[in-house]
Protein backbone atom coordinates (compact mmCIF):
# COMPACT_ATOMS: atom_id res chain seq x y z
CA UNK A 1 0.00 0.00 0.00
CA UNK A 2 1.40 3.40 -0.96
CA UNK A 3 0.64 6.75 0.57
CA UNK A 4 -0.48 9.61 -1.63
CA UNK A 5 1.99 12.48 -0.93
CA UNK A 6 -0.68 14.96 -2.02
CA UNK A 7 -3.33 13.64 0.39
CA UNK A 8 -4.52 16.18 2.92
CA UNK A 9 -3.61 15.34 6.56
CA UNK A 10 -6.35 14.52 9.03
CA UNK A 11 -6.29 17.65 11.18
CA UNK A 12 -8.71 16.14 13.68
CA UNK A 13 -6.03 13.83 15.12
CA UNK A 14 -4.23 15.29 18.17
CA UNK A 15 -0.47 14.83 18.19
CA UNK A 16 0.89 11.86 20.08
CA UNK A 17 3.73 12.36 22.57
CA UNK A 18 6.11 10.94 19.95
CA UNK A 19 4.87 13.43 17.36
CA UNK A 20 5.23 16.33 19.80
CA UNK A 21 8.85 15.25 20.32
CA UNK A 22 9.27 14.97 16.54
CA UNK A 23 8.02 18.52 16.01
CA UNK A 24 10.26 19.77 18.82
CA UNK A 25 13.28 18.14 17.17
CA UNK A 26 12.37 19.68 13.82
CA UNK A 27 12.26 23.15 15.40
CA UNK A 28 15.57 22.54 17.20
CA UNK A 29 17.18 21.48 13.91
CA UNK A 30 16.56 24.85 12.24
CA UNK A 31 19.67 26.91 11.41
CA UNK A 32 21.34 28.42 14.49
CA UNK A 33 21.13 31.95 13.09
CA UNK A 34 17.34 31.80 13.39
CA UNK A 35 15.60 32.84 16.59
CA UNK A 36 12.96 30.17 16.07
CA UNK A 37 10.51 28.82 18.64
CA UNK A 38 10.81 25.65 20.64
CA UNK A 39 7.74 23.44 21.12
CA UNK A 40 6.58 25.16 24.33
CA UNK A 41 6.95 28.65 22.83
CA UNK A 42 5.19 27.41 19.70
CA UNK A 43 2.14 26.31 21.67
CA UNK A 44 1.88 29.57 23.60
CA UNK A 45 2.18 31.46 20.30
CA UNK A 46 -0.53 29.35 18.64
CA UNK A 47 -2.90 30.00 21.54
CA UNK A 48 -2.24 33.72 21.21
CA UNK A 49 -3.03 33.54 17.50
CA UNK A 50 -6.23 31.59 18.13
CA UNK A 51 -7.48 34.18 20.65
CA UNK A 52 -7.48 36.97 18.09
CA UNK A 53 -10.95 38.41 17.41
CA UNK A 54 -10.47 37.81 13.69
CA UNK A 55 -8.86 34.72 12.19
CA UNK A 56 -5.26 35.35 11.12
CA UNK A 57 -4.26 33.96 7.69
CA UNK A 58 -1.73 31.13 7.84
CA UNK A 59 0.71 33.10 5.71
CA UNK A 60 0.80 35.79 8.40
CA UNK A 61 1.23 33.70 11.55
CA UNK A 62 3.48 30.93 10.22
CA UNK A 63 6.70 32.90 9.35
CA UNK A 64 7.43 34.24 12.88
CA UNK A 65 7.63 30.66 14.16
CA UNK A 66 10.61 29.88 11.95
CA UNK A 67 12.25 33.34 11.80
CA UNK A 68 13.41 32.82 8.24
CA UNK A 69 15.68 35.54 6.82
CA UNK A 70 14.55 37.21 3.60
CA UNK A 71 15.20 35.03 0.59
CA UNK A 72 15.34 31.77 2.55
CA UNK A 73 12.56 29.18 2.69
CA UNK A 74 10.39 29.46 5.79
CA UNK A 75 10.95 25.77 6.51
CA UNK A 76 14.20 24.36 5.14
CA UNK A 77 14.38 20.80 3.85
CA UNK A 78 13.02 18.68 1.03
CA UNK A 79 9.35 18.57 0.10
CA UNK A 80 8.57 15.60 2.35
CA UNK A 81 10.26 17.18 5.38
CA UNK A 82 8.44 20.48 4.90
CA UNK A 83 5.11 18.72 4.47
CA UNK A 84 5.65 16.68 7.63
CA UNK A 85 6.49 19.72 9.77
CA UNK A 86 3.48 21.58 8.43
CA UNK A 87 1.24 18.58 9.06
CA UNK A 88 2.31 18.30 12.70
CA UNK A 89 2.04 22.02 13.24
CA UNK A 90 -1.39 22.37 11.65
CA UNK A 91 -2.75 19.34 13.51
CA UNK A 92 -1.69 20.84 16.84
CA UNK A 93 -3.16 24.18 15.80
CA UNK A 94 -6.47 22.47 15.00
CA UNK A 95 -6.45 20.60 18.32
CA UNK A 96 -5.92 23.81 20.29
CA UNK A 97 -8.57 25.56 18.23
CA UNK A 98 -11.12 22.86 19.03
CA UNK A 99 -10.25 22.93 22.74
CA UNK A 100 -10.56 26.70 22.96
CA UNK A 101 -13.80 26.67 20.97
CA UNK A 102 -15.26 24.05 23.33
CA UNK A 103 -13.77 25.84 26.38
CA UNK A 104 -12.08 22.53 27.17
CA UNK A 105 -9.09 22.83 29.54
CA UNK A 106 -5.81 21.67 28.01
CA UNK A 107 -2.41 20.71 29.38
CA UNK A 108 0.22 23.21 28.17
CA UNK A 109 3.45 21.75 26.82
CA UNK A 110 6.16 22.50 29.38
CA UNK A 111 9.79 21.50 29.74
CA UNK A 112 11.07 19.88 32.90
CA UNK A 113 13.24 22.20 34.95
CA UNK A 114 16.70 20.74 35.47
CA UNK A 115 18.03 21.24 39.00
CA UNK A 116 21.53 20.22 40.02
CA UNK A 117 21.64 17.38 42.49
CA UNK A 118 18.53 15.83 43.92
CA UNK A 119 17.14 18.88 45.64
CA UNK A 120 13.52 19.61 44.80
CA UNK A 121 13.03 22.87 42.89
CA UNK A 122 11.76 25.84 44.81
CA UNK A 123 8.38 27.28 43.92
CA UNK A 124 9.96 29.98 41.74
CA UNK A 125 12.20 27.45 40.02
CA UNK A 126 9.20 25.23 39.29
CA UNK A 127 7.20 28.17 37.91
CA UNK A 128 10.03 28.84 35.46
CA UNK A 129 8.68 25.91 33.44
CA UNK A 130 6.02 28.33 32.16
CA UNK A 131 8.52 30.87 30.83
CA UNK A 132 8.78 29.53 27.27
CA UNK A 133 5.01 29.04 26.90
CA UNK A 134 4.27 32.54 28.20
CA UNK A 135 7.01 34.01 26.00
CA UNK A 136 5.41 32.43 22.92
CA UNK A 137 2.04 33.85 23.93
CA UNK A 138 3.61 37.30 24.39
CA UNK A 139 5.19 37.00 20.93
CA UNK A 140 1.73 36.48 19.43
CA UNK A 141 0.40 39.51 21.32
CA UNK A 142 3.29 41.58 19.95
CA UNK A 143 2.79 40.31 16.40
CA UNK A 144 -1.00 40.70 16.47
CA UNK A 145 -1.92 43.36 19.07
CA UNK A 146 -5.70 43.33 18.62
CA UNK A 147 -6.24 41.45 21.90
CA UNK A 148 -4.10 43.98 23.76
CA UNK A 149 -6.21 46.77 22.27
CA UNK A 150 -9.37 45.05 23.55
CA UNK A 151 -7.72 44.76 26.97
CA UNK A 152 -7.44 48.55 27.13
CA UNK A 153 -11.23 48.71 27.48
CA UNK A 154 -12.02 45.33 29.01
CA UNK A 155 -10.91 44.64 32.57
CA UNK A 156 -11.50 40.88 32.32
CA UNK A 157 -9.21 40.57 29.29
CA UNK A 158 -6.62 42.86 30.86
CA UNK A 159 -6.55 40.75 34.04
CA UNK A 160 -6.31 37.52 32.05
CA UNK A 161 -3.39 38.79 29.97
CA UNK A 162 -1.62 39.92 33.13
CA UNK A 163 -2.10 36.41 34.57
CA UNK A 164 -0.22 34.94 31.60
CA UNK A 165 2.35 37.72 31.32
CA UNK A 166 3.34 37.23 34.97
CA UNK A 167 5.32 34.22 33.68
CA UNK A 168 7.20 36.08 30.95
CA UNK A 169 10.86 36.24 32.04
CA UNK A 170 12.23 39.74 32.51
CA UNK A 171 15.91 40.61 32.47
CA UNK A 172 16.68 42.18 35.88
CA UNK A 173 18.91 44.72 34.12
CA UNK A 174 16.15 45.80 31.74
CA UNK A 175 14.93 49.22 32.88
CA UNK A 176 12.56 49.81 29.97
CA UNK A 177 8.99 50.92 30.66
CA UNK A 178 7.65 47.58 29.42
CA UNK A 179 9.92 45.63 31.78
CA UNK A 180 8.96 47.83 34.71
CA UNK A 181 5.27 47.29 33.96
CA UNK A 182 5.76 43.52 33.85
CA UNK A 183 7.54 43.57 37.22
CA UNK A 184 4.85 45.75 38.78
CA UNK A 185 2.04 43.54 37.45
CA UNK A 186 3.84 40.44 38.69
CA UNK A 187 4.34 41.92 42.16
CA UNK A 188 0.69 42.97 42.32
CA UNK A 189 -0.54 39.52 41.29
CA UNK A 190 1.86 37.74 43.65
CA UNK A 191 0.38 39.77 46.49
CA UNK A 192 -3.28 39.54 45.45
CA UNK A 193 -3.28 36.01 44.03
CA UNK A 194 -0.19 34.05 45.08
CA UNK A 195 0.50 30.76 43.31
CA UNK A 196 1.09 27.71 45.48
CA UNK A 197 2.91 25.64 42.89
CA UNK A 198 3.25 24.90 39.16
CA UNK A 199 -0.09 23.09 39.00
CA UNK A 200 -1.77 26.15 40.47
CA UNK A 201 -0.02 28.39 37.93
CA UNK A 202 -0.96 26.19 34.97
CA UNK A 203 -4.61 26.13 36.03
CA UNK A 204 -4.61 29.94 36.30
CA UNK A 205 -3.04 30.31 32.85
CA UNK A 206 -5.57 27.97 31.22
CA UNK A 207 -8.43 29.79 32.96
CA UNK A 208 -7.02 33.07 31.67
CA UNK A 209 -6.98 31.72 28.11
CA UNK A 210 -10.65 30.77 28.39
CA UNK A 211 -11.53 34.15 29.92
CA UNK A 212 -9.97 35.90 26.93
CA UNK A 213 -11.76 33.57 24.52
CA UNK A 214 -15.10 34.42 26.15
CA UNK A 215 -14.59 38.01 25.01
CA UNK A 216 -12.61 37.78 21.77
CA UNK A 217 -14.02 34.50 20.41
CA UNK A 218 -17.51 34.13 21.92
CA UNK A 219 -19.43 31.02 21.07
CA UNK A 220 -22.03 31.37 18.35
CA UNK A 221 -25.59 30.97 19.65
CA UNK A 222 -27.66 28.13 18.23
CA UNK A 223 -29.81 29.42 15.37
CA UNK A 224 -32.90 27.36 14.59
CA UNK A 225 -34.58 27.26 11.19
CA UNK A 226 -37.95 27.60 12.91
CA UNK A 227 -39.56 27.87 16.34
CA UNK A 228 -38.67 25.20 18.88
CA UNK A 229 -41.20 22.36 19.01
CA UNK A 230 -42.08 21.01 22.45
CA UNK A 231 -42.04 17.26 22.95
CA UNK A 232 -45.78 17.22 23.65
CA UNK A 233 -46.70 19.58 20.80
CA UNK A 234 -48.26 18.26 17.59
CA UNK A 235 -45.56 17.15 15.16
CA UNK A 236 -45.01 19.79 12.43
CA UNK A 237 -45.18 17.04 9.79
CA UNK A 238 -48.98 16.92 10.15
CA UNK A 239 -49.24 13.33 11.28
CA UNK A 240 -51.51 14.25 14.16
CA UNK A 241 -49.20 12.58 16.67
CA UNK A 242 -47.19 14.29 19.36
CA UNK A 243 -43.71 15.40 18.34
CA UNK A 244 -42.06 13.01 20.84
CA UNK A 245 -43.95 10.09 19.27
CA UNK A 246 -43.12 11.06 15.72
CA UNK A 247 -40.11 12.95 14.34
CA UNK A 248 -38.97 13.82 17.86
CA UNK A 249 -37.82 10.24 18.30
CA UNK A 250 -34.77 11.00 16.18
CA UNK A 251 -33.71 13.59 18.78
CA UNK A 252 -33.69 11.06 21.64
Amino acid sequence: MTTDPNALPDLSRPLTEAEIDELDRALAALPEDRDSFDIAMLEGYLVGVLLQPESIPDDDWLPPIFDAPDGEPVIPGDEAQVARVLELLMRHFATLEAQIEAREPFDPILYDIAIEGRARPSRDQALAALWPWASGFAAAMHEFPEVLEIADDDEAVDDAIAEIFRHVPVDPDDDSEHARELREDRARLDEMSPLADLDDAVAAVVDAVMDIADVTRPREPLIRDGPKVGRNDPCPCGSGRKYKQCHGRSDD
